[in-house]
């Protein structure tokens, strides 16, 4: 069979030198937010850059980390050769509310760039956690500018917020106000930012910030907005020809559930949401904190370490060809937000493939993504945390199809001439399609990064 070898090229935001070059698997924070509780500074920074390292990661994010953490945190990953996103709160950047009177000087700034700029593996900034009022925003654009001048190449890092955080120091922007879709149009017009993050977490109690969307385990992810907004990123993110990036719910949080109720196949249905939406950054939070699952606070391994580590060695060996395709459409089975008025600007309808027909089963999931080349791709996600997905799914002409391995990232055949694709997936997982006419010569594809 012919092997086909394609270049694909970095990825970004023009107005920045940095771009992605490479699929992007980061945790935040990566760091105990209040620093030597647990130890040694110096050791619990290296255990945790190490273990990181160890399970696949390829980016670590410090976020709400003080002074001695944050330093400490720089000399471990340049020790374990794991690349960083460097923040100091107690010297720049914010964190929503958080720090806004605190206007730092260019002087200030630029004696923290200096400090790191011998750094190999700090590569970034990260600027702040969530500005959203006009304060916030402005005073977070001020300081990646400043941040541009003095370290033009350095990647410098925001998030937006999700459409359920709002506090009584905050204004709510939320679908049910009609304040949330023209914010995030607003955060991606005043941050241009490099790429295009946002946060969501979906099973807890934020503070009761969630009116009408709690978690349930009946209803699991069928009246959450999480795949709604990640829609309306995505979207944003096309727009302004963006990497989309997606922080995923790694732990218990807050009030959700018992502790045992929140079960491993919810992180990786979160995970391959996102893949399925086009992401090019899948993001864990938070790895810092109380109650984490994947480490402990000490930076030791917890017990969901193993499991998030095999998935992150999943997404790597997907990762090349990830890099690669753009986002066509999306759809879903209709038991998600059924009754939302939201959806119809923002859901594809299966009706629109050129793929697959008919119905979706139960909690099914499908993102049709594309190549430079004209190549067809489909992410197959079932959304269920506890049932086995088995199904056919109808399609519209006679394909061959091939699987992307999560092994190897190597494409093989697995259906020469099918006019509907039977499915099996284990709960909360997907498979990566290669999907092509039955009548075409039959080829594998490869990509290679072209700089």
């Amino acid at each position: 069979m012919k092997h086909v070898i394609e270049k694909r090229y970095p990825i970004g935001n023009k107005r920045f030198i940095w771009k992605q070059k490479d699929y992007v698997i980061s945790t935040f924070s990566g760091f105990p937010q209040s620093g030597t509780h647990e130890g040694d500074i110096n050791e619990v920074a290296d255990r945790y850059a190490k273990n990181h390292k160890e399970a696949g990661f390829n980016l670590l994010e410090l976020g709400w980390v003080q002074h001695e953490g944050s330093w400490a945190a720089v000399d471990a990953c340049e020790k374990n050769e794991i690349d960083l996103l460097f923040q100091d709160m107690s010297l720049m950047g914010g964190m929503s509310f958080r720090y806004v009177d605190r206007h730092c000087t260019r002087e200030e700034i630029k004696a923290v760039v200096d400090k790191l700029k011998d750094k190999k593996h700090t590569i970034g900034y990260y600027v702040w956690d969530e500005p959203k009022t006009d304060e916030q925003l402005t005073e977070a654009r001020r300081q990646m500018d400043i941040l541009e001048e003095l370290d033009p190449e350095a990647l410098l890092f925001t998030v937006a917020e999700p459409d359920y955080n709002f506090l009584e120091k905050q204004p709510g922007y939320t679908w049910e106000n009609g304040k949330y879709e023209p914010f995030v149009h607003e955060f991606a017009e005043r941050m241009d930012p490099p790429v295009m993050s946002f946060d969501y977490y979906p099973i807890g109690n934020y503070f009761g910030a969630w009116p009408g969307h709690q978690f349930t385990k009946e209803k699991q992810l069928d009246d959450s907005h999480m795949l709604l907004s990640m829609a309306l990123h995505r979207k944003v993110a096309l727009e302004h020809n963006l990497p989309f990036w997606f922080y995923y719910q790694g732990y218990k949080l807050y009030k959700c559930t018992p502790v045992e109720d929140f079960i491993f196949p919810m992180v990786r249905c979160f995970m391959y949401a996102a893949v399925l939406y086009g992401a090019k950054g899948l993001q864990n939070y938070a790895t810092g904190e109380k109650g984490n699952r994947f480490l402990n606070p000490d930076g030791s391994k917890g017990d969901f370490y193993e499991d998030q580590k095999k998935i992150n060695f999943e997404i790597k060996a997907l990762g090349n060809t990830l890099m690669a395709l753009t986002s066509k459409l999306i759809y879903h089975s209709s038991d998600l937000l059924p009754d939302s008025p939201f959806t119809e600007k923002y859901f594809d309808k299966i009706d629109d493939s050129s793929i697959f027909g008919g119905t979706l089963p139960k909690r099914t999931s499908v993102g049709e993504l594309e190549d430079a080349y004209g190549n067809r791709y489909a992410v197959i996600l079932n959304r269920d945390f506890e049932k086995t997905l088995s199904a056919n799914l109808g399609m519209k002409d006679n394909f061959r199809v091939y699987e992307v391995s999560r092994k190897d990232g190597k494409q093989r055949v697995i259906h020469e001439n099918v006019t509907s694709l039977p499915v099996e997936l284990a709960p909360g997982d997907a498979v990566v399609l290669r999907i092509q006419k039955a009548d075409e010569e039959a080829f594998t594809v490869e990509y290679q990064l072209a700089e």
